[in-house]
Order: structure tokens, then C-alpha cells, then sequence
């Protein structure tokens, strides 16, 4: 049973692909073969792309992007005429002139908001987060912010990512080809109030016994064993078990 249900409103959008385990060939060898918590990671949610390539230029103070071959202020901007009259045709009367738009420059300098072309809805008690890629590229002109959406009830979601504008008075290239965020599933009761049972725990003389010192053998490399020295001890153990 899918817990995520995708909506393609902008026709050209890339497709929402799995997330892979090995960043999408990204990964170095040595970490897709022996770090499973990194494969895992890198592979739990889906890959959203921009839907289209996206050229920005930030001033310091206002954010331009690049169309028909000139700049122009970025307020907030829809996408082409030929998607506002597809939009018409499947909308009701009173929502033909409401499609999202595409790019919007948020009140903060530099904030840019890109609609993917996506909706989004999940099934009942689960969240979405919405982060950068996992173990992908850093790309430096940019960097993505995070935001945990209850999807389940706050539905359909446009699909969007914040981003943050770092570098100024030249082209920031956003391809398509290029995944620009993660959406991961969330369980609602697995945040919020049950934070708050997190207990630490003081290691000192008086609290020796409370500490689990053998198995403190099985997470560390001891460097005068040689079983303990061959890498990915933890992916064996987790493959294994999952098997």
C-alpha cells in the first residue's frame, strides 16, 4: 500500500523517482559497500526534481530569474501560458485562475520557493519531510531547508521546496536532471510530545552497572582484534537480518 499518493499537474515535470541506495551512482564504492547505515539513508523517500531548468540571480536584495531570453524580478511567477489554460481546463470555475505558481520570492533576501509541479497527499497518521538529497551533491550557491508537513491532513500538498540564495551578482543553475530534494514518510506519533522521554544519563561511578559495557563491543573497532578490523561489521549484521 503506497503512504505517499503523487498528483503530476505540470505535464514536462520529471517523474518522482525512489530514492537509491547509491545516491544515484554518487556514492564512493568503498561507502555504497560497507557503510549500510549511509546506503539506508540514502535510499529512504523519493527524489523530487525541478520541473523545468531554472536560472537565478541574486543581487543582495532582489532575486532574478531567466526566460525567453532576458532577466526579469522575481515576485512571484507562474508557469508558462500553456499550463494556466490546462490548469482552466481541469479546475472548477472558481479555482481556473488559482494554479500555483511556479517560483515566488519569500520576505527574506535571497528566499526562493519552487513548486516541483507536484501535489502530494498521505495516508492517515503519516507526515512528510521535506529536506535537501541525502549523501548527494553540496552545491555551494545554494542550500535547501527543511520543513515537516502532516500530510495526512494539510492535503493536497504543493509540492515545494525553500531555498536560500548564497551567492550573489552571478547565474545559479538549477537543472531538471538533477534531483533538488528528498521527500521522506514521516509516522505523526513518531515526533512532537514523544521527544520529550528522551533521558540522559550521567556516566560516573555511581551509575556504572546501568551502562551496557558488553555491548559497547559489538559498536566500536578494537584495533588489537582482527575480526573487529574488517569493515562493515554493522552492514553484515543488518543485511543479515533483514534477510
Amino acid at each position: 500500500m503506497s503512504v505517499f499518493r503523487f498528483f503530476k499537474c505540470y505535464k514536462n515535470a520529471p517523474n518522482i523517482i525512489r530514492a537509491d541506495k547509491s545516491g544515484l551512482g554518487t556514492m564512493p564504492a568503498a561507502a555504497f559497500q560497507y557503510c549500510e547505515a549511509m546506503r539506508v539513508a540514502s535510499s529512504y523517500g523519493w527524489h523530487v526534481f525541478p520541473p523545468k531548468d531554472i536560472h537565478l540571480n541574486f543581487d543582495g536584495k532582489e532575486v532574478f530569474f531567466f526566460q525567453d531570453g532576458q532577466w526579469f524580478p522575481m515576485k512571484s511567477t507562474n508557469f508558462e501560458a500553456e499550463f494556466r489554460e490546462h490548469w482552466a481546463s481541469l479546475a472548477p470555475e472558481n479555482l481556473e485562475e488559482k494554479d500555483p505558481p511556479f517560483l515566488t520570492e519569500l520576505f527574506v533576501p535571497g528566499m526562493v520557493q519552487i513548486w516541483s509541479g507536484y501535489f502530494l497527499e498521505t495516508n492517515p497518521g503519516w507526515s512528510t519531510l521535506i529536506r535537501p538529497v541525502s549523501n548527494f551533491d553540496v552545491r555551494s550557491s545554494f542550500s535547501c531547508f527543511e520543513g515537516l508537513v502532516e500530510t495526512d491532513r494539510f492535503n493536497p500538498l504543493p509540492l515545494f521546496i525553500n531555498i536560500k540564495l548564497n551567492a550573489t551578482n552571478r547565474e545559479i543553475y538549477i537543472p531538471m536532471n538533477k534531483p533538488l530534494f528528498q521527500i521522506q514518510p514521516v509516522l505523526k506519533e513518531s515526533y512532537g510530545s514523544v521527544l520529550s522521554e528522551g533521558e540522559i544519563i550521567e556516566m560516573d561511578r555511581d551509575n556504572e552497572d546501568i551502562f551496557p559495557w558488553q555491548k559497547y563491543l559489538n559498536t566500536v573497532r578494537d584495533n588489537e582484534t582482527k575480526a573487529s578490523q574488517k569493515p562493515g561489521r554493522y552492514a553484515v549484521s543488518i543485511r543479515k537480518s533483514t534477510k
